[in-house]
This record gives C-alpha cells, sequence and structure tokens, in this order.
C-alpha cells in the first residue's frame, strides 16, 4: 500500500511538471508572439502621373492595427494593436476624381474616411467611394480601413484583423479646356469644353469665328458652341478661354469647303427670293437682328437635331447662286424644303423657347426658336404658324404647316453666324462631341 502511494504521488508530481513545462512553453510562445509581416502591409496609392509618364504608385504602410496572432500553430491567439497617429505621409494628387486605393493582397477595404478642416466629407465603403470627388484645391485627411481574413478551414493560422492606413492627399484642381476638333470645314460648329471647373467662376471666351457663350454641363464642367459660316475665310485660328484665374489659347484651323453653284436666269428665281424694299429689309433688321445677342443661359436640347418637315431638298446649305454676268456667287446661308401635299406638318428639330413668330415682308410667316447659348433656329417663309413668342416647345412638336406651293428655308445659326443643319441632323456635328 505503501508502495502504491508512493507511484502515485510520483505520477501527480510528472503530470505537475509536464502541466508546468507545456504551460511555461505556451505562456513563452504566448509572450513572445508579436506582429508579423501582416502588419507592414502596404495600402496601394495611385499619384498623379507626370506629363509622358504613366504615373507612380506610392505604398502606404498600416500606422494602426488591431490583430490577432496565432501562438503555437493556432493554439492559442494574441491580440495586438497600435495606434501611431504622428506616421503620415502625404500625396500629391491632380484633378477633382477620388485617387485609387488598392488594398494589399488577401485584404479588403471596409472603410474610408475623408476630412478637411471643415469636417469629414466622406465616411463609407469603396463602392461608394469610387463616385467620390474632391470639392476643391487642398490638403485631405484619410484613414482607410482594411480587413485581413482569418484562414479557411483547412488552411494554416494566420494574423487577421483591422490595418489602418493615415496619409494625406494634397489636391491641385485646375481647370482645363479643349476642342470638339482642331480642324474643321466651313459650316462646322465647334465645342469648346472646359473641365474641373471647381471654384465656380463663370467663364468667358472670344475667338474671331463668331460668339462664345459657356453654358453649364455638370457640377464642374461648361460648354460653349461656336460657329464656322459658310463664309468664313479658310485658315488658322484661335479660342481664348477665361475663367477665374485660368487661361487658354486653343488653336484651330478652318479648311475650305467646296460648295455647288447654280446659274439663275433673274433675281427673282434666288433662293429665298422675297419681296426686299428699303421698308422690308429695315423691318427684318429691326425685328431678327436684336435676336442675335439673345441667348439662354441654359442648354434647352437634348440628343440630336431632327429635321423640321418631311420634305426633299430644293437647295443646299452654301450653295452658290450666280446671274447672267455675275463672277462672284452669293452664298446660300440655310438649307430648303419642298413639300408634296398641303398641311404638311413643320416640327421643332429640338426643345427650345419661340422667340419670335410673325410675319415678315420680307421672309414671310417667320419663326424663331432658341434652343440655348445662341443657338436658334430660323423659319422663313411658313405657310401657317402654329406657336407664339414666349412659348416653350418641345422636340418633335408642331410649330406650323408647309403647303406645297410654298418653298421653306430653314437656318441653323449662332448668334449672327449660320451653320451647316446637315450635321447637326446626321449626328456629325461638334455639337455631340
Amino acid at each position: 500500500m505503501r508502495g502504491f502511494k508512493k507511484f502515485l504521488l510520483w505520477v501527480l508530481m510528472v503530470l505537475l511538471f509536464t502541466a508546468l513545462v507545456v504551460s511555461g512553453t505556451l505562456l513563452y510562445f504566448y509572450l513572445n508572439a508579436a506582429p508579423g509581416e501582416c502588419a507592414d502591409l502596404p495600402l496601394t496609392v495611385e499619384t498623379t502621373p507626370a506629363e509622358g509618364t504613366e504615373g507612380t504608385s506610392l505604398f502606404v504602410k498600416p500606422d494602426g492595427y488591431l490583430l490577432e496572432v496565432p501562438v503555437l500553430g493556432g493554439v492559442l491567439h494574441r491580440t495586438f494593436s497600435a495606434d501611431a497617429l504622428d506616421a503620415q505621409q502625404t500625396i500629391e494628387w491632380k484633378g477633382t476624381a477620388a485617387v485609387p486605393l488598392t488594398p494589399p493582397e488577401g485584404g479588403t477595404v471596409s472603410r474610408i474616411e475623408v476630412r478637411r478642416e471643415d469636417g469629414v466629407l466622406f465616411s463609407d465603403g469603396p463602392e461608394s467611394y469610387a463616385a467620390f470627388a474632391y470639392p476643391g484645391s487642398g490638403t485631405y485627411q484619410y484613414q482607410v480601413e482594411v480587413k485581413i481574413p482569418p484562414a479557411k478551414q483547412g488552411e494554416r493560422a494566420r494574423e487577421n484583423g483591422t490595418l489602418v492606413y493615415r496619409f494625406a492627399v494634397q489636391v491641385a484642381v485646375e481647370a482645363s479646356a479643349w476642342l470638339s476638333d482642331d480642324r474643321v470645314d466651313q459650316g462646322a460648329i465647334i465645342a469648346v469644353h472646359l473641365e474641373d471647373n471647381v471654384d465656380g467662376d463663370i467663364p468667358e471666351g472670344s475667338t474671331a469665328l463668331g460668339p462664345v457663350h459657356f453654358l453649364p454641363a455638370g457640377d464642374t464642367d461648361w460648354v460653349a458652341y461656336v460657329p464656322v459660316s459658310y463664309n468664313r475665310e479658310a485658315g488658322d485660328y484661335t479660342i481664348e478661354v477665361r475663367c477665374g484665374n485660368y487661361t487658354a489659347s486653343l488653336p484651330v484651323t478652318v479648311e475650305y469647303r467646296a460648295y455647288e453653284k447654280r446659274q439663275f436666269e433673274s433675281a427673282g428665281d434666288l433662293p429665298d427670293a422675297g419681296i426686299e424694299t428699303a421698308a422690308s429689309a429695315n423691318a427684318y433688321r429691326n425685328a431678327i437682328w436684336p435676336l442675335y445677342e439673345i441667348f439662354a443661359e441654359t442648354q434647352l436640347w437634348q440628343g440630336r437635331f431632327q429635321q423640321p418637315v418631311e420634305g426633299r431638298v430644293k437647295y443646299e446649305y452654301g450653295m452658290g447662286s450666280l446671274l447672267p454676268g455675275d463672277t462672284v456667287s452669293t452664298r446660300h446661308s440655310g438649307v430648303d424644303y419642298l413639300v408634296d401635299t398641303d398641311e404638311t406638318p413643320v416640327s421643332a428639330p429640338a426643345a427650345g423657347q419661340v422667340v419670335f413668330a410673325g410675319y415678315l415682308e420680307l421672309t414671310g410667316n417667320t419663326l424663331v426658336l432658341e434652343h440655348g447659348g445662341g443657338l436658334k433656329s430660323y423659319f422663313y417663309f411658313i405657310s401657317s404658324l402654329g406657336v407664339s413668342r414666349g412659348q416653350t416647345v418641345e422636340q418633335g412638336q408642331q410649330l406650323g404647316m408647309q403647303n406645297a406651293a410654298d418653298t421653306l428655308h430653314y437656318e441653323l445659326k449662332i448668334g449672327n453666324q449660320s451653320v451647316d443643319p446637315g450635321p447637326v441632323f446626321d449626328g456629325g456635328s461638334g455639337l455631340y462631341r
């Protein structure tokens, strides 16, 4: 019996020693556990590319974390946290689009917070961040949280938890201007685009080609439509843009376009021949010329313009007319249409506002629609009018009727400069670029 007690005591001592060894081993590895490579996994932040380069990727290391570190292959886990607020990096960025962020391999961005001195501007996930834009130049403080998932079943235990990245983005937003085309034919429309006007200054423009009236085209973007008339001399021009402290001089080349010429026997046979007297010419000037200076401050139309009447073209835009003995042709500033049946509807080529509707001796029943920015549709010799001045019309809305015996003259102008309606109808105009 005494020997059995000694044996039990020996077994207890062995078990106690083993427990102490195991506990000591666990305690040793637990106390000596520390965050590994996970604590240094970088967040990739793109910088603005220098001119002629593909840009640079910066790797921002975490300055805070909350990690679970496996001990002895995951038998235990030890939690570590750190928060080094002074470990901050500044990144330079140009433009309003948010700087792109790429989490480390295996990690997922869970939350992004962007703030300025005046408070938090954004605090949400990466899906919403894709649509975030900087409201202007300045310094933006970032805090990005990235989740590192634990090992899946059957995988080797690994560190997991949350990494926190803090850095600053120094944003420089500068307006930029560009043209829809830098080489155009006579009769074209040039779209002048101004982007990233975040300070809200009203842009202005000027050129020898014609008026430049900017219209809002978004929160920070503007657009102006510049005419190149059929009789504009071919050569090199510039379009000047001014907006706050930003200026741009945009070059454009006008190329000669060969137009058809036709011989006519008498002045009464010429296109758009009206009853021109001193009185009729004066009445026309008094009624129509002041409209050249009127422009709506918003774009009233959307999409592509459509032909105003179902008919055949009698005289094309820019066509030259010659009388016997003439050496210089008279150019046609619009498109003339013939219809086959009386009371053929004449419809609005695009949405707009009626700024003139009435009878003029020189141009018959006359209608003028303002579409925005000084872009106007002019209708001369309409058989009958169906709208009145001040009325707002939608695309395709009936404006009046055309009879088979009459010729409808349609003209598209910006200011006092006529442009070719053809590319505007078929979608090839700078109006849509």
